[in-house]
């Protein structure tokens, strides 16, 4: 596949659709930049669009190679970007974050890579390349002396200080770097870092250490990109769709591609000559090609480290999605037969996420217990055949104090001062266990009884739930109480079936301050009342 011309022409399109859209009268306070429908004017995102007409006008591949047009609107979004630092070189993130050197970081690592490209020879292009580099070191004056707000944020920063010092040498820069660097890369032995974003900032965090690498001599930072990329498929599907419920981050709940991602398997794979780690961004490139989802190659990488993206291996077959790992330190674990997925998140009201195709369920563990509301499982372990996970919800009673406590405000008394009586507690055991066709579940209680503890699956929309003498439509609302007997999910391709069923009673809401049911999902419950030993099965069909 020629994939430099995949990415320019994806380009092509995106530079037509900013040329309709630059704003072009001089006269116009947002001249230079681009008008988005969700965002108005937006001085970052301007200032980033400006790396790909500069990448087509600079490759000759492009039909937009020397074409005036593209260096005009590179010209024109520089300019709004230029037009909108402050005096201290930063600029201001539009909805929440004001002279943002991490923001200004973003954008620099957006136009440094394909300042590169600049071979400035006509009078219009030297005149670009003044400008450019104008906006490039006013940033690089903001970035060594503003702060950061995430973990993240110093290796954005840092990227970009080294790309800079590339382009325009200045020991100002490696000096921050240097300081940033002494705190020492924020990942764990599993490859996990510590914002947990592996929709998200898994990928900057990899750009960021890559670059440092490349163009500050770095390499031993690749170990930290081999490591998260090693550690990467227990996240994802067969679709190669990322699970992201135990982010830290923003991406927590969505399902975004992996291709993102290839570019780092090709680049890391290359330098540090694993071939499994090229295989893998080969299988993505494939899968997104084949699916029809945006390019996810740069053509400014393609352009500058050719060498990475030439002889590609053959792609990682789908044993790659067959992943049993424990992340320890991340509270997560994952498993797989038959195509179905699993896993198993700490500290969460969902603790079990299934997925097998089109069909996609969470179990939520609720239970109603003095001031407990979640089943929110902690010490995930290997057992037997298995791994287990607990929890325990405590609840007690106060003494009254006997005496003046020199106010009667309630809030304002010292109530760690109080005798307590009347201890209970609910211990919870659950155990999964991997057969060849899916995993049988086992729930365990000990302690108070009479305590309702429910299991609701949200199930997303658009299967056919099937159980004996009855067939639902799995709506998005939807509920049903399953008493007994096994379930069969459908979704027009796959079957998975869930059970038996079990239920004492109709409870399926949870006191105040417990997470309601889910309206974009059809809510299966199952219930029981401690104490209580309950197994059932999820099998492929």
């Amino acid at each position: 596949m020629d994939l430099l011309q995949r990415s320019v022409a994806e380009y092509e399109k995106e530079f037509e659709m900013l040329e309709k859209y630059q704003i072009t009268d001089p006269q116009d306070p947002d001249f230079g930049g681009y008008y988005n429908k969700d965002f108005g004017v937006v001085a970052q995102n301007c200032g980033s669009a400006a790396a790909k007409p500069m990448t087509l006008y600079f490759c000759p591949q492009s039909r937009y190679y020397k074409d005036p047009r593209a260096l005009a609107c590179a010209d024109g979004l520089v300019q709004h970007l230029l037009n909108h630092l402050h005096p201290d070189g930063t600029m201001d993130y539009y909805s929440c974050n004001f002279h943002s050197a991490p923001d200004t970081a973003f954008v620099t690592l957006a136009l440094a890579k394909p300042a590169k490209l600049v071979k400035a020879e006509t009078p219009e292009e030297k005149a670009f390349q003044k400008k450019l580099f104008l906006v490039l070191r006013r940033m690089g004056d903001g970035m060594v002396e503003e702060g950061f707000h995430t973990p993240n944020h110093r290796w954005v920063i840092s990227a970009a200080l080294a790309l800079l010092n590339t382009l325009m040498p200045d020991e100002r820069y490696v000096a921050r770097i240097d300081q940033y660097l002494a705190e020492h890369i924020d990942c764990n032995e599993d490859g996990e870092y510590a914002e947990r974003s592996a929709g998200g900032y898994n990928e900057i965090n990899n750009r960021a250490l890559l670059i440092l690498a490349q163009d500050l001599g770095k390499t031993e930072l690749l170990e930290y990109v081999r490591r998260n990329l090693e550690m990467m498929p227990v996240f994802y599907h067969t679709d190669f769709s990322i699970f992201t419920e135990n982010s830290r981050r923003q991406d927590k709940g969505t399902a975004p591609y992996a291709e993102k991602y290839a570019y780092q398997y090709l680049l890391c794979g290359h330098a540090l000559h694993d071939e499994a780690l090229r295989a893998i961004g080969t299988a993505q490139l494939e899968a997104c090609i084949r699916c029809g989802r945006p390019f996810p190659l740069a053509a400014e990488d393609l352009m500058l480290f050719p060498e990475a993206f030439q002889n590609l291996p053959a792609p990682a077959g789908p044993e790659l999605f067959e992943v049993d790992r424990l992340l320890k330190g991340s509270g997560l674990l994952r498993l797989s037969r038959g195509g179905l997925n699993l896993w198993a998140v700490e500290r969460q009201p969902a603790f079990l996420f299934l997925k097998k195709g089109g069909i996609d369920f969470y179990i939520k563990g609720g239970i109603s217990f003095f001031n407990c509301r979640h089943l929110l499982m902690e010490n995930i372990r290997p057992c037997g055949d298995g791994y287990e996970m607990e929890y325990e919800g405590t609840g007690q009673y106060y003494q009254p104090f006997g005496e003046y406590q020199g106010t009667n405000d309630w809030w304002e008394m010292d109530h760690s001062r109080r005798r307590t009586s009347g201890h209970l507690s609910v211990k919870v055991k659950a155990t999964v266990t991997p057969v060849d066709d899916g995993f049988d579940i086992r729930v365990q209680t000990w302690g108070c009884p009479a305590s309702t503890i429910r299991f609701e699956f949200g199930i997303l929309p658009n299967v056919l739930i099937r159980g004996e003498g009855y067939r639902i439509p799995a709506n998005a609302g939807g509920s049903l109480v399953a008493a007994k007997g096994e379930l069969e999910l459908f979704d027009g391709k796959d079957t998975v079936s869930v059970g038996p069923g079990f239920a004492v009673n109709d409870v399926i809401k949870g006191l105040f301050g417990a997470m309601p049911a889910s309206e974009d999902r059809f809510n299966l419950y199952f219930n029981d009342v401690t104490n209580f030993d309950r197994r059932f099965s999820i099998r492929v069909k």
